[in-house]
């Protein structure tokens, strides 16, 4: 691969970073509840959603056959990286498991379903956490048992965000009597469901509540499942894998941000009669920091490209879910160090930032997981390719 990035992709990069300056950032400092809240008001929400609209860039990753703006890895990691460098508005980017829906879904449910939820008519959720599966979708307890005219399920769904006002939910499953990577299935579940509830709300640390999901006894009819029973495996890791990539893009965009703010304080800012900038201790953030964002950039593009080309990208998906999310973190907190006590308030975004990169290193596969997918991957293959 070319470290140069394509001439559409970087074309791509400038339309989004443009569109982000001019009405996302002016929107961070003015918004009710800030910063605890990632809902828009829905007099704000509605117009940028429609300039998303006019960009082509609805639903990312749906294909355009359905009305998707069908790009692919690499150019979607480039549209987050650049929507994260702003505190507004990063849920407008949400396409909420399009792709599962795209892949498994009969024509019924994609116009049921898919189409309704990228026209913004409704939107959906998608339920695979469970209290002792999260990253390993092999533990996955939740069961469904074939009875007459259809399909009960039973079990627990945990961390599950959008899923208070969500239609309908995307649930992962086991089909009764099977274990570990065998009979995992996918059904949708519609929100007014005899036996499906939607528990306690989960406060979350960056502000965005998650939910507990139960069913019981919940029956749902065949036309409710996705694909074939026991199809939900690739479907599920697919896009266990894809969100891994693009929490990574997120995160360099929240660190890139705060990078150029620690850049643009240690200048203006002065003690002792000389900017901070002057300072070798700041000197040092500033140089970890540009470094520690050129390594993540290069490993996430480069993972991405890979994927695109159709390559094995489990073990890089790994390694940078865990090396990005980290990487924000020091680069967060550098920032908020070099700020002093602005950093801490909400006067600045940094506060806020702080608090969104925290839980990347936990969702969608914990650092600890990460290594642990690097090491058995690198000791079955005897070398790192």
């Amino acid at each position: 691969m070319d470290f140069d990035l394509p001439e559409e992709t970087r074309m791509l990069k400038d339309t989004i970073r443009r569109f982000v300056d001019t009405e996302l950032i002016p929107l961070e400092t003015s918004l009710p509840d800030r910063p605890n809240s990632h809902e828009l008001p829905q007099d704000v929400r509605e117009p940028l959603e429609k300039k998303i609209r006019d960009l082509g860039l609805w639903a990312m990753d749906a294909p355009e056959d359905v009305g998707g703006a069908g790009l692919g890895l690499l150019d979607h990691c480039v549209v987050m990286e650049e929507a994260f460098r702003c505190t507004a508005g990063r849920g407008l980017w949400s396409s909420l498991f399009f792709p599962v829906l795209y892949n498994l879904g009969s024509d019924e449910q994609k116009a049921t379903y898919l189409i309704p939820s990228m026209r913004g008519e409704f939107h959906g959720a998608a339920a695979f956490s469970e209290p002792n599966a999260a990253g390993d979708l092999a533990g996955i307890q939740t069961s469904a048992e074939k009875v007459d005219g259809g399909w009960k399920l039973n079990g627990s769904k945990c961390w599950i965000s959008h899923a208070k006002t969500a239609r309908y939910v995307l649930v992962l499953t086991r089909l009764k009597g099977t274990s570990r990577h065998e009979g995992i299935t996918w059904f949708i579940v519609d929100a007014d469901t005899e036996g499906f509830s939607v528990g306690r709300e989960q406060k979350m640390i960056h502000g965005q509540p998650t939910y507990e999901l139960f069913f019981n006894d919940c029956v749902v009819s065949d036309g409710q499942l996705l694909g074939e029973p026991g199809q939900g495996w690739g479907a599920g890791e697919t896009a266990l894998y894809r969100g891994r990539v693009m929490i990574s893009a997120r995160a360099i965009g929240i660190a890139q941000r705060c990078y150029e703010m620690m850049v643009d304080y240690a200048k203006q800012r002065h003690t002792f009669g000389k900017p901070l900038s002057s300072r070798q201790a700041i000197q040092w953030m500033i140089a970890d920091s540009a470094t520690d964002l050129h390594a993540s950039r290069l490993m996430v593009y480069d993972a991405a490209w890979r994927a695109q080309q159709g390559q094995e990208v489990r073990t890089q998906m790994a390694m940078i879910k865990m090396f990005t999310s980290e990487m924000a973190g020091r680069v967060v907190d550098r920032a908020v160090q070099v700020h002093g006590a602005s950093g801490l308030s909400d006067e600045t975004i940094l506060e806020r930032c702080y608090r969104d990169v925290r839980p990347m290193r936990i969702y969608e596969g914990s650092s600890e997981a990460m290594r642990s997918v690097v090491a058995k991957n690198m000791l079955q293959e005897g070398r790192n390719r």
